[in-house]
């Protein structure tokens, strides 16, 4: 089976869940048979960087490095025959050969739209894609859902459901990331993120104990309106831009990992705590159930109050963060990169066979 992957993630993103998976995906499907084209000139992503290189861009190249890709992307695909033509992102259409697959990610853009400001260039991609979706990839149940919630004439037998898996392990070294005992953020702080109310729990928190900080991984330097939130408490919040290694090191040595986000398609950082040994606090929300089942302590994500309790009901009792962790080690053994490699060919040959 011939299967061909564009360049829309490998520019769009230098990290990030859905490259991860591209990559995660992508790199297992030779071992299983699968003959895999990857189209890309000029790469920007980290996981990407062993295959193509890495080239930071400007805006202008960044426009450039876009349209000669797709122009190339149509040259593969008018001289190439592809039984799989999967697009890393939405903005691409059904070729005249090989069948379509799309994986949707999440419907966030959607769900927010005149809620916050959200792409419309990405819905309409979507709604332009997601019909011509000759099987369609879903990263959870709940994206499932939602998938044919905002797009009701779909046929729910041409969507599979692919968890991720789990790509970071625990490091060995006892040497502490930072010499402070921390609650771990990761990611982007805006929007539906709820970085504002995880913001307003803290500080309850860090009332009752004095000695415990904020670390947020990634997501940028913090912002003039969230240091002024901070208030008192501003050296006590810290950002660091961390590297995988890192990352797994800021994970292992985390009192608890908080995730506070109103919606996820899936969650892939709750997998990553799981993976390191870290005890998960997260929002009752969207597909995060789904993914932690009992292994993590929930919260409305809208009270910041409950999320505040929560947070000091981990601090506040060891036993209670060690059986957090051994469940968090047990149930991210369930979600598996080669598992889901095998699902999406498995999905790639119903597609081919036109099941």
């Amino acid at each position: 089976m011939r299967v061909y992957y564009d360049y829309q993630i490998m520019l769009g993103q230098k990290f990030g869940g859905i490259s991860r998976y591209i990559y995660e995906i992508s790199s297992r499907l030779p071992g299983l048979g699968a003959e895999v084209t990857l189209s890309c000139v000029h790469n920007h992503n980290y996981y990407f960087a062993e295959k193509f290189g890495l080239h930071d861009m400007s805006r202008l190249s960044q426009a450039v490095f876009h349209a000669v890709n797709k122009i190339k992307r149509s040259i593969d695909l008018k001289h190439g025959d592809y039984d799989i033509v999967h697009p890393t992102y939405y903005y691409a259409d059904k070729p005249s050969s090989g069948k379509f697959i799309v994986t949707v990610h999440d419907m966030t853009h959607e769900i927010y739209e005149g809620k916050y400001p959200v792409s419309r260039r990405v819905i309409r991609a979507k709604r332009r894609i997601i019909p011509q979706a000759d099987r369609i990839i879903a990263v959870s149940e709940n994206t499932k859902r939602d998938i044919l919630r905002f797009f009701p004439e779909t046929d729910p037998a041409k969507i599979s459901v692919i968890y991720h898996g789990a790509s970071m392990s625990p490091v060995s070294s006892k040497e502490k990331l930072r010499p402070y005992d921390y609650v771990l953020f990761v990611g982007r702080r805006e929007m539906y993120k709820n970085f504002t109310r995880f913001t307003a729990a803290m500080k309850g928190v860090m009332r009752m104990y004095r000695n415990v900080h904020v670390l947020c991984a990634g997501g940028g330097e913090f912002t003039k309106e969230e240091r002024e939130s901070f208030g008192e408490f501003s050296g006590r919040f810290h950002q660091a831009g961390l590297s995988d290694e890192d990352l797994a090191r800021a994970y292992s040595g985390a009192l608890c990992f908080v995730f506070p986000s109103e919606y996820e398609g899936f969650g892939i950082p709750v997998l990553e705590a799981f993976a390191c040994d870290c005890p998960v606090v997260c929002a009752n929300a969207s597909s995060l159930p789904e993914v932690a089942g009992d292994a993590a302590l929930y919260f409305d994500p809208l009270d910041s109050d409950e999320m505040a309790g929560k947070i000091i009901l981990a601090l506040s009792d060891d036993m209670m963060r060690g059986n957090l962790a051994w469940m968090g080690k047990d149930r991210v053994k369930f979600f598996d990169w080669d598992r889901a490699a095998r699902e999406t060919l498995e999905c790639y040959t119903q597609a081919v066979k036109g099941e």
